[in-house]
């Protein structure tokens, strides 16, 4: 064999070993810019670039971080889903940018058959649901009934719905504040009241009659609690 046709059989193998061999291809993974079987290297950010942190949990003592950084969590723990680095440079200093705890049912005193107080938390404002009879109405016990709890600033004609201390942390009140009660054709029978920290986070009826002692009153519908908390996100919920 002549040494031209040696060498053009050398080319060939050349070409086709080239054609054989991937093409090189490129990732970045975060701010890292890496070749497939080769080298990376990370890329500086500019200062005004946000950043964002996935993880699971609360962030809350557990990650450190710059003010400004957000963290999400995947696992939506107590239906928290996204943070926001508010204060410090250490790992505390979190609160929830966007979170939901969905409709909680509430420990209730003095209700009548099914009644509920449902209690919901949408980032940092509170609000309560009451229900459980028919039409959506909400009852009381009879004044002396099974699971009636009077409230002694006026045994006759106030009663616990929710009793002392029971509003859990993290949807409780800084303040303490008041609405009406209706019967259903929205007849006033009274007042709702809702202790903030200084009054026991506890929540109350104020007939403005005293609470009958031989009949049950089932038709109550009541205006809507809702306010604002500086409590931090709850770690557990009711």
């Amino acid at each position: 064999m002549s040494n031209l046709e040696e060498f053009a059989q050398a080319v060939g193998r050349d070409v086709k070993a080239l054609n054989q061999k991937p093409s090189p291809q490129l990732t970045l993974t975060g701010n890292t810019l890496g070749i497939v079987g080769g080298n990376t290297v990370t890329i500086p950010l500019a200062e005004n670039v946000s950043h964002e942190i996935r993880g699971t949990g609360s962030p809350e003592g557990r990650i450190t971080a710059e003010i400004g950084t957000t963290y999400v969590d995947v696992n939506v723990t107590n239906g928290a889903l996204k943070w926001i680095k508010e204060s410090g440079n250490g790992n505390t200093g979190w609160r929830v940018l966007i979170g939901d705890t969905g409709w909680r049912t509430l420990n209730t005193v003095s209700k009548l058959g099914n009644s509920f107080v449902k209690i919901r938390r949408v980032n940092n404002l509170v609000l309560y649901q009451f229900g459980g009879l028919q039409w959506g109405w909400f009852g009381i016990v009879r004044r002396g009934g099974q699971g009636y709890f009077e409230q002694a600033s006026d045994g006759e004609r106030n009663c616990f719905v929710v009793y002392r201390d029971s509003i859990p942390t993290g949807f409780r009140s800084s303040s303490s504040l008041i609405g009406n009660i209706y019967n259903d054709n929205g007849i006033v029978y009274g007042t709702w009241y809702l202790g903030g920290y200084e009054d026991s986070n506890h929540l109350r009826f104020q007939f403005l009659n005293p609470v009958p002692t031989n009949k049950d009153i089932g038709d109550i519908r009541a205006s809507a609690i809702s306010y604002l908390t500086d409590e931090a996100w709850p770690t557990t919920l009711p």
